[in-house]
């Protein structure tokens, strides 16, 4: 995955456009204190969070299976 993620940062690869909002949105729901559940309601507040943290954490996974046919297709033409 970090492998993908800097070769999306250097402009080799293209990330689809739906898993850059994703994470995106992602990160900033967990970031920023407005939430559907609000985090100082022990438990019940983390659990949204925690949600989504593993809803991006399966869409990277997505990505990281499309990257590696990427590379491996990159290989196969001598690049």
């Amino acid at each position: 995955m970090w492998q993908m993620i800097r070769a999306a940062v250097r402009g080799h690869y293209k990330m689809s456009f739906l898993t850059t909002i994703i994470v995106v949105f992602s990160i900033a729901y967990i970031i920023f204190p407005f939430d559907l559940i609000p985090d100082y309601i022990p438990v019940l507040g983390w659990i949204d969070d925690g949600i989504v943290f593993y809803l991006m954490l399966r869409t990277l996974n997505k990505e990281t299976q499309r990257f590696i046919m990427y590379k491996a297709a990159e290989r196969r033409r001598g690049n």
